[in-house]
């Protein structure tokens, strides 16, 4: 059974949402605040809906701070409206973003969508080492160590969009693609999620290392990893797209 954890402070919400949920075969914990998520951690969740208007801190700032140490899926859940909280949010780390009021049925979808792509899709990924320029994507243990063996931590996300890429080189990988493996489906035309994605990845390189030019945009085909790749070891089962 897998488990969520709904950090959410509206007691009418949250009773009615984990009674969904667990009538469909979750196991559901319920935080009223970011304060009393933290005590109870990440481990042992497979996913989190977060409240953006909780009673101090705010669902941002609890996103940001679970992000620095986890790549736990998150979905945001929340009555603000418009772009600019729904871009924020997933610059942040979170895995997608819905709007109050929702339908219950297109949240399980989604849950059970993001939990497939997390679940599976991560443990079938691969084994072993992916060396370039000093950095090493470490495929067994799911990292990015900078040089110096500084750990670079990402989300869910960014690190599978930097394991698509590096096996796909030197080939590019259509944003598409990239949303076929990311997001289990294909985007409309103004969809920026793709591009906000790997926009986040791109500066969390660059907050590293100025030089960190990884990730590069080809017009018409997506965006292709360009730093040589050094050395590739262990099982490397792509995740890239056959071609």
């Amino acid at each position: 059974m897998q488990r969520i954890h709904i950090i959410e402070d509206d007691q009418e919400i949250s009773s009615l949402l984990s009674s969904y949920l667990e009538a469909r075969n979750f196991q559901c914990v319920v935080s009223p605040s970011a304060e009393a998520a933290y005590r109870r951690g990440n481990v042992l969740f497979d996913l989190m809906i977060v409240d953006l208007m909780l009673p101090g801190e705010s669902g941002l700032d609890f996103c940001r701070k679970v992000r620095t140490t986890s790549r736990i899926p998150i979905i945001i859940l929340s009555a603000v409206k418009g772009d600019t909280e729904r871009i924020i949010g997933l610059e942040l780390g979170a895995d997608d973003y819905m709007e109050k009021p929702f339908n219950p049925r297109e949240l399980l979808a989604r849950i059970n969508a993001l939990l497939r792509r997390t679940g599976p899709v991560e443990r079938k990924s691969s084994a072993g080492k992916i060396t370039f320029d000093g950095w090493v994507l470490d495929l067994t243990n799911e990292q990015l160590h900078a040089p110096k063996n500084l750990l670079v931590p990402l989300s869910t996300r960014e690190y599978s969009v930097l394991s698509i890429l590096t096996k796909a080189s030197p080939n590019p990988v259509s944003r598409d693609e990239l949303a076929q493996l990311l997001i289990g489906h294909d985007i409309e035309p103004g969809d920026r999620r793709i591009d906000i994605l790997v926009s986040r990845l791109r500066k969390k390189l660059m907050d590293v290392d100025g030089k960190a030019q990884f990730i590069k945009t080809v017009r018409n085909q997506g965006y292709k990893f360009c730093s040589k790749i050094e050395t590739i070891n262990g099982d490397q089962d792509s995740l890239a797209p056959n071609r």
